[in-house]
């Protein structure tokens, strides 16, 4: 679809704004889609990785005490397991060791300029169940068709091009209604718990790593290997300053396909 073309139907499909926190994307009004036309390839996903992320969580603490000021970038203390069996039981899904492992570490953060995983803050239980039942408002807005904007998935086979999927569980936002996330329902060249690119302005979905575990590894090796950029240069106009230094990126979703090769966001 024509990036211009696709972003006048979204714009005329927005019914209004959430606002909850500065984190909540643009709820949609009803639109006809393809009626679900997209057809699901043959085969089964790999299994969930059962992983301890014990180890990359302490690499990532002692990096993060080591470069970020503790008055900026603020962590929520931990979530109980009253929490997580609650946001379980809403979203319909079993939660896996590492999911509860990350969110016992910490609930999130609640500043969206100063987020730790290169300025897009972990959401808090709270706000990653507010996120995920605005998305559910769209898709029942969209007739329940998944396909209602048309997508694409990266690497082919591996993720769902659909708009939305209700088995994806967000972990960050952008303030634009775009989430890195956990993908409970992949595609059968993909893995379940694989970490994906989706949202608003996400056409195509993108595999960044085959489990949550993979994904933090791969954060981690990064900010150790001085991948980071923490202050904007003279006259610069950031929304964050916590970047990648290469390839030059504003927003950590460009700089990741880029170093992973995948194509851009839109059709």
């Amino acid at each position: 679809m024509d990036r211009s073309r696709r972003n006048l139907l979204i714009g005329g499909s927005i019914a209004g704004a959430m606002v909850l926190a500065g984190m909540v994307p643009a709820a949609c009004s009803r639109r006809k889609g393809n009626g679900g036309s997209m057809k699901r390839p043959p085969g089964q996903p790999k299994p969930l990785l059962e992983e301890d992320i014990t180890p990359v969580l302490a690499r990532l603490d002692a990096w993060y005490a080591a470069h970020l000021s503790p008055d900026e970038y603020v962590w929520n203390p931990p979530a109980s397991d009253e929490q997580l069996d609650a946001f379980e039981q809403t979203v319909g899904i079993k939660l896996p060791r590492s999911y509860r492992q990350l969110y016992r570490w910490h609930d999130g953060e609640n500043d969206d300029r100063w987020g730790h995983f290169y300025g897009l803050p972990l959401l808090p239980l709270k706000y990653a169940e507010y996120q995920w039942k605005a998305w559910e408002r769209v898709l029942a807005d969209f007739g329940g068709d998944r396909y209602a904007i048309g997508g694409g998935g990266w690497p082919s086979g591996a993720v769902d091009p659909a708009y939305i999927n209700p088995r994806w569980i967000p972990l960050t936002h952008d303030g634009s209604g775009n989430h890195i996330g956990i993908d409970f329902d992949p595609w059968p060249q993909g893995r379940v718990g694989q970490v994906i690119l989706y949202g608003r302005d996400e056409d195509m979905k993108l595999v960044l790593a085959e489990s949550l575990g993979k994904f933090l590894e791969w954060i981690a090796s990064l900010l150790e290997s001085g991948n980071f950029r923490l202050e904007a240069e003279p006259g610069e106009q950031v929304l964050r300053e916590f970047r990648l230094k290469n390839p030059p990126s504003d927003h950590f979703h460009d700089g990741a396909r880029k170093l992973l090769g995948a194509p851009g966001p839109f059709l």
